[in-house]
């Protein structure tokens, strides 16, 4: 029988790492209550099966990967938990948790000590996807594009004795040691800089659009700043519907540069950030993307929206 993994949820990195699995001859589960029509037919088409509970799902898994927004990732555990609880006896099959989520390294501390308490069975691994879903690729050497997955914790995936060495391997991990939370830092530290700048770069499109000189800013950056307009025109672009998600990931970010490098009070700056995504998902919940689909519609429509609530 193959080897199986519940994925929890089908979003747009969800879905990638399904089709990597299943390409390698990975069964693939999720469970699709409450979710929306949409979601459960991208399911359906990549060959994901589908059930209808939590208990369901992790009677049926050798491994679960946490693939959702930041501020779902305790509310995911949590449900986990109380399935192993109301569900069959697994019969001392091992279960094998993968928290790969935009968290705090408190956060996953507190999730770990959670299942450790009630979900004793239980093997917890901290992780981090750093990329973009996996995709197939006709230059890479494996067939697929792929995200990085760091990953820590005393429990090693590539030491799980369910293919581990080979699911290690495909979902392109690399292990950091056996502290939980050094995986989830080491996320926290690349978003910094990744959405940190996309942060950046909105705030500024959007106040040279208001004083009549974008096209300017970005003639000055093709010169001066090579590289960085195309990256920030990217990020701008690409970010309007992710901005929701991001909200709680820098409220992550802020608490673990306090936590764990000593930024403190410093450290609120992320939550400025997070409110500079929460306008945007804002605008594109109120307004749409229909006119967003470059730079000067973005800011547009986003420079709009902060007019709005100014009067």
């Amino acid at each position: 029988m193959s080897t199986t993994i519940g994925i929890l949820s089908i979003g747009q990195m969800g879905l990638g790492i399904a089709q990597l699995l299943k390409a390698h001859h990975y069964r693939v589960i999720t469970n699709i209550s409450a979710r929306s029509d949409a979601t459960k037919s991208r399911a359906e088409s990549a060959g994901i099966e589908l059930f209808d509970t939590d208990e369901d799902l992790v009677r049926s898994c050798d491994y679960i990967l946490s693939i959702v927004p930041p501020r779902d990732a305790i509310a995911t555990a949590k449900r986990v938990e109380v399935a192993l609880a109301n569900g069959r006896d697994r019969g001392g099959k091992l279960l094998y948790y993968l928290d790969l989520n935009a968290i705090s390294p408190s956060t996953v501390k507190t999730m770990a000590r959670s299942f450790e308490q009630n979900a004793p069975g239980l093997r917890f691994v901290d992780g981090g996807i750093i990329g973009g879903p996996p995709s197939p690729s006709e230059t890479e050497t494996n067939g697929w594009k792929r995200p990085g997955v760091p990953l820590s914790g005393p429990h090693p995936l590539h030491s799980a004795p369910v293919s581990g060495t080979h699911l290690a391997e495909v979902l392109n991990t690399r292990y950091l040691g056996a502290e939980i939370g050094t995986a989830s830092g080491l996320k926290c530290c690349f978003a910094a800089l990744s959405k940190g700048f996309t942060a950046l770069a909105l705030q500024s499109f959007t106040t040279a659009s208001s004083l009549g000189v974008l096209n300017p800013l970005l003639e000055y950056m093709d010169v001066y700043n090579i590289g960085a307009r195309q990256k920030a025109e990217r990020s701008v672009v690409g970010c309007t519907g992710k901005a929701y998600r991001w909200v709680e990931e820098m409220n992550q970010i802020g608490a673990c540069f306090e936590e764990e490098g000593g930024w403190k009070g410093d450290a609120k700056v992320f939550r400025e950030i997070a409110s500079v995504f929460q306008g945007l998902a804002d605008v594109v919940e109120r307004e749409g993307k229909d006119e967003m689909g470059d730079v000067e519609g973005v800011v547009g429509v986003l420079g709009e929206g902060l007019r709005k609530e100014q009067t």
